[in-house]
């Protein structure tokens, strides 16, 4: 293993200059920390972040706990914070939890005690977690940020996304359609998360829900909004318009309007919600709500590191954005086959 001691011989300088050089001290000139860099990289020379931490230095490594990556939506989230922790040296870990806050708190466990500098919990929705984040807070002194948090922690620095403002956008562009039978498809999930802010904007728009158009079940993504469209077709009437939980229930119940003989948006509109990255390229691109990712991202970064290098920091940020309707082709005005009222 290549040691701070060989760079040092290769450079014609001593470890402490090598050791400043390496962590970018202002003490060493710029010619000579990129000549050390240089040789340490041509030497394959790695960190012992074990030894780092120990002086108290840190490992240079952040945990980012998510709960999956199949939708594609949290490994977008994903890649946008490991391009950000990159630039400023950062390395990242992942921890997945499947919708599981056991797991959270496991990631949490984890993460601590391989001693990152800090931690980013995504879209986390329990209140089961408060004593694990006290803990995380006051005996490990972890640096956290919450992003895309539904439940707010007040004593922690968390992001949130206007998901009432973003559906309550969804619901006046149908409206503004003709459409006044807005149906709603969703798993258990993001049912919790949005159906409150569907009926809120149902409300806004002077439009009652009908129970027999909200569907919502157990399977998730592109099967799950199958087979909540399939549930929808079994009913005597349906409704000229759907909000779907997420994109991919979207996607899913296109497929099962599609076998059943309905055009969209000519006999059905849809609207997703996320943005993802193929839903512009579907052969019929789909209205969404989008979330800011990078917005989120970028804000989340920074007040992570603010909160490593500034131990002193003890200011609670808590910031809200705004989310997106992205018009596309899965919206149109209401067919004269419902009717508009």
């Amino acid at each position: 293993m290549v040691t701070l001691k060989d760079i040092a011989k290769r450079a014609n300088v001593n470890v402490s200059t090598v050791s400043r050089a390496l962590n970018d001290s202002s003490e060493i000139n710029e010619d000579t920390k990129k000549m050390i860099r240089a040789i340490a990289a041509e030497m394959h020379y790695t960190p012992n972040m074990s030894a780092r931490a120990l002086t108290g230095k840190g490992t240079m490594s952040i945990g980012i706990i998510i709960p999956e990556v199949i939708s594609g939506y949290f490994a977008q989230m994903v890649n946008f914070i490991e391009e950000e922790l990159k630039a400023q040296s950062y390395s990242l870990i992942v921890g997945m939890t499947h919708h599981d806050y056991r797991e959270e708190i496991h990631y949490m466990d984890v993460f601590a005690k391989r001693k990152v500098d800090g931690i980013i919990l995504a879209f986390s929705m329990y209140k089961e977690l408060e004593k694990s984040l006290h803990t995380m807070k006051n005996h490990y002194k972890m640096p956290m940020v919450l992003i895309q948090t539904f439940k707010h922690f007040p004593d922690y620095d968390y992001i949130v996304v206007d998901d009432m403002q973003g559906i309550d956008s969804a619901i006046r562009h149908l409206y503004e359609l003709g459409h006044r039978d807005i149906g709603f498809i969703a798993d258990q999930i993001s049912s919790k998360l949005r159906f409150e802010a569907f009926k809120q904007g149902m409300k806004n728009s002077g439009l009652k829900v009908n129970d027999r158009f909200v569907k919502i079940g157990n399977e998730m993504f592109e099967e799950g909004g199958y087979l909540q469209a399939q549930e929808l077709l079994n009913e005597k009437e349906m409704p000229t318009a759907i909000f779907a939980g997420y994109d991919h229930m979207a996607i899913g119940a296109m497929r099962a309007f599609q076998e059943h003989g309905l055009r969209v948006p000519e006999d059905i509109s849809i609207i997703g919600y996320d943005n993802i990255r193929e839903g512009a390229y579907l052969p019929i691109p789909l209205t969404t709500v989008s979330p800011p990712i990078r917005d989120m991202t970028r804000v989340g970064v920074k007040l992570l590191l603010d909160k490593i290098k500034e131990k002193d920091n003890a200011v609670i940020q808590h910031v809200s954005l705004k989310p997106e309707l992205i018009i596309r082709n899965t919206t149109g005005a209401c067919s004269k086959r419902n009717g508009t009222d």
